[in-house]
């Protein structure tokens, strides 16, 4: 059989997370009985050609990027290619799902670019290339044929999940990941994906690779698979990372029992939004280990907000982080800087918005509009651009160089840079939040959180241009 190797390329972070797509991958393989190996170059701090030995003996060579690594990943697959031009060179991942024809032209290096979901394609698609059979029938790919991309079908989003075995995290460095502040409570941590697809229509989220329609894991499923790292890695800590937990309020309520029945004492964070939550669900995921809850505010305009496509209110926010608070829980606010109709004026009152609403942890961002998206669209207006620094596509908070993509004509990339830390400064340095932060530290788990948290806020500011 053919012999692969699967490369997470490095990231601008200081808090490496686990590969779930390639971890996922890597265990269906296993269970197909290919030989595989997993390079996780962002926890292990590999630069491009440190890659080059685990090739040695590989046949197939699988990468993945989102938009921010994508110039990375085409880097390493440059190096491989020159170091073995018979190695095979897949691409999958969301930039490649979004941009198959523009990706392929831009890295002659990579051979195939898998698009959407991944697990039934990648077994076809290697059955085809050990036996030299022809692609076309194969849904979901795009590669070369006779100087020309071709692009098969999109394969229908029908997995039946607990079907899927659980992530390799025997082939990962796992001891080496790390949760970024405000999670981290205890090590080994562990992170996880339990739903896919979500039936909002957020303008700045891309749904390309899961959709809209919401597909779940059985809460059965979810608890035993908690188990198993448990038991197997002694983790300690779960980050649940599906984009609306409690989407299913039923669903998580019972994931909630499961763990509590199943006698797991283990530490859980996960994230949501402000309309899908209540005190009794609450009050039982915290029984069951959760011990903070992330939400998307984003704005302190309704008017934004709207035109983000949020469906949300400003009212429902501050309930969902007053009960949150009231059972016990820590919140986090996740905030939006440079949104479309963003001025000066609208910052101002998101910043005194969030120092009202009081979160434990509030994360400021500048809008980003991925590929993908509404807002991408909004920007680009449809027209394609040659020399767009993919890198700079990321959020910040998490101790990344902020560089504002676009700027508008209220608000430029310095007025951007100096509202960021202005968000962070007010917010942060009041007396009142340091005093909320000693009070609610009861535990060394705690202490450490509040360290690791100043020290990326530090980061953070230090990496904001004084514009």
């Amino acid at each position: 059989m053919l012999r692969v190797v699967l490369i997470n390329p490095p990231q601008a972070t200081a808090y490496s997370q686990p590969p779930m797509g390639l971890g996922l991958i890597a265990a269906i393989l296993k269970r197909e009985g290919y030989q595989v190996v997993v390079v996780d170059a962002n926890a292990l701090t590999l630069k491009p050609k440190d890659i080059i030995p685990y090739i040695a003996d590989a046949n197939v060579a699988g990468l993945t990027a989102m938009t921010p690594t994508i110039n990375a990943t085409i880097s390493i697959a440059h190096h491989l290619k020159q170091a073995n031009p018979d190695l095979t060179i897949i691409l999958g991942g969301a930039h490649a799902t979004l941009l198959p024809e523009e990706t392929l032209e831009a890295a002659p290096e990579i051979d195939i670019i898998v698009r959407g979901e991944g697990e039934e394609t990648i077994i076809e698609l290697l059955q085809a290339l050990e036996y030299k059979q022809p692609l076309d029938n194969i849904s979901g790919i795009s590669y070369r044929r006779d100087g020309k991309v071709i692009s098969t079908p999109s394969r229908p989003a029908n997995l039946a999940l607990d079907s899927l075995p659980f992530l390799a995290y025997d082939l990962l460095p796992w001891r080496k990941y790390k949760p970024h502040p405000p999670h981290g409570r205890a090590l080994p941590f562990a992170a996880i994906i339990t739903s896919r697809g979500c039936p909002y229509r957020c303008s700045f989220c891309s749904k390309t690779v899961f959709g809209n329609k919401f597909r779940a894991l059985t809460p059965g499923r979810v608890v035993e698979e908690l188990a198993y790292y448990k038991e197997r890695f002694g983790v300690k800590e779960i980050a649940f990372y599906d984009d609306v937990f409690t989407l299913n309020k039923k669903r998580a309520y019972a994931i909630a029992e499961g763990i509590m029945k199943k006698g797991l004492k283990i530490w859980w964070t996960c994230e949501t939004r402000v309309n899908l939550v209540d005190k009794e669900l609450l009050q039982h995921m915290k029984r069951a280990g959760c011990y903070a809850i992330a939400y998307g505010i984003e704005s302190a305009s309704q008017e934004i907000l709207d035109t983000l496509n949020k469906d949300i209110t400003l009212e429902q926010a501050e309930e969902a982080v007053r009960i949150s608070q009231e059972v016990g829980l820590q919140t986090i606010g996740y905030f939006m800087i440079g949104s479309p109709g963003e001025s000066s004026e609208t910052i101002a009152k998101t910043i005194q918005f969030a120092k009202r609403l009081s979160p434990d942890f509030a994360q400021f961002a500048v809008t980003t509009p991925l590929p993908g998206t509404q807002l991408h669209e909004l920007y680009l207006g449809g027209e394609k651009k040659d020399n767009i620094p993919w890198e700079s596509f990321i959020y910040a908070g998490t101790g990344n160089q902020i560089t504002p993509v676009f700027e508008s004509s209220l608000l430029n990339r310095s007025d951007l840079q100096y509202w960021i830390r202005q968000a962070y400064k007010e917010f942060y340095l009041r007396p009142s939040y340091l005093w909320q932060r000693f009070r609610h530290t009861t535990s060394i788990g705690d202490l450490k959180v509040n360290i690791r948290g100043l020290s990326m806020l530090l980061g953070n500011m230090r990496h904001i241009p004084k514009g």
